[in-house]
């Protein structure tokens, strides 16, 4: 299985989020908003790496994966979640071990390059208008 990264525009995302990944023709594709700082680029390109390699290890799909996320997006827009809860921590989550541990690892990369936390969630939760 190839890697492609992609950095896109982040109004094309499908859901509520800085990063995705699917497989696409035995390729994973993991796109991340182009918008964000490079320590937040690679923290989250970490993170979905990591949930993306989980995911596919215990069989668990794209279809199955987008499908929750598909629920969860009528669920933000019914006014159940706010858009500042991550759709990977909810328990019904089929990716949520695999996001739980993207985030750990999302933190270290941030920290490995000398980046602020605080600084580089706060630079998410404003370009996804949280």
């Amino acid at each position: 299985m190839n890697i492609d990264l992609k950095f896109i525009p982040h109004a094309d995302h499908r859901f509520t989020t800085i990063g995705h990944w699917y497989v696409e023709d035995d390729v994973l594709v993991i796109q991340v908003s182009k918008e964000i700082c490079f320590a937040n680029k690679v923290a989250v390109v970490f993170h979905e790496l990591i949930e993306a390699a989980m995911c596919i290890s215990r069989g668990i799909t794209t279809e199955d994966c987008d499908a929750f996320d598909e629920i969860f997006e009528k669920e933000y827009d019914a006014g159940i979640w706010p858009r500042s809860v991550e759709a990977g921590f909810d328990r019904r989550c089929p990716y949520r071990r695999g996001h739980i541990w993207g985030s750990r690892f999302e933190r270290i990369v941030i920290f490995l390059l000398g980046a602020s936390w605080r600084e580089c969630d706060a630079e998410c939760d404003k370009l996804m208008g949280v």
